[in-house]
């Protein structure tokens, strides 16, 4: 996968939806993320779905770049039907008292998940509001492209819609260029390890 120049990646203004394609394990990736939460500033909402993550290691990365008490928090949490002993049923483990709603489901389903996060955009009352989607790579591996880009259409369209701010993290090592290729035209943006943002 080419990288696009940070001259690329900034050249629109708030982008609604953005897709960031960093090697799965790489400070890049988590620096990204941190920026795109605060893009518009401190956020009002963070909404995270959840799919192989847990809600407590995403909060965890974002420790440096919100305030769980000044923001709130909700998660869609795809859990497989399972946590490890060390996590809580919620998926917040050692955040376990930070206050943030967490709808579970159980298996992947991506007319529930669409659904769940549809609600989760309209009922954020705080601004702005931010989504974090970790990761497409792992729904990629329950779902076919095709069915994957119908759903991100429809999903960036309520994003766009309900003036949220949302980034959709996939793995830049783990997928083929047809798999770029097919869903990076749904986004605004694409950032990658190679770009800075902002």
């Amino acid at each position: 996968m080419s990288d696009n120049s940070s001259s690329e990646v900034a050249s629109h203004e708030s982008p609604s939806n953005v897709l960031c394609a960093c090697p799965a394990v790489s400070s890049s990736r988590g620096a990204h993320c941190r920026n795109l939460l605060t893009r518009e500033g401190t956020p009002g909402t963070v909404i995270g779905v959840t799919v192989a993550t847990s809600p407590g290691e995403r909060l965890a990365e974002w420790r440096d770049a919100i305030d769980p008490s000044a923001t709130q928090l909700s998660f869609v949490d795809v859990t497989h039907g399972g946590r490890s002993a060390a996590m809580s049923s919620d998926g917040l483990g050692d955040w376990d008292r930070t206050p943030a709603d967490v709808v579970e489901i159980e298996e992947m389903d991506l007319r529930r998940l669409g659904t769940e996060i549809t609600s989760q955009l309209q009922q954020a009352s705080e601004t702005p509001v931010v989504l974090c989607f970790d990761s497409l790579t792992d729904v990629l591996q329950f779902e076919s492209q095709e069915r994957i880009h119908r759903f991100l259409n429809v999903l960036t369209a309520r994003v766009e819609e309900t003036g949220a701010y949302a980034h959709y993290h996939i793995d830049s090592d783990g997928h083929a260029d047809r798999t770029f290729e097919t869903l990076a035209p749904v986004f605004d943006e694409t950032v990658s390890a190679g770009a800075e943002w902002g």
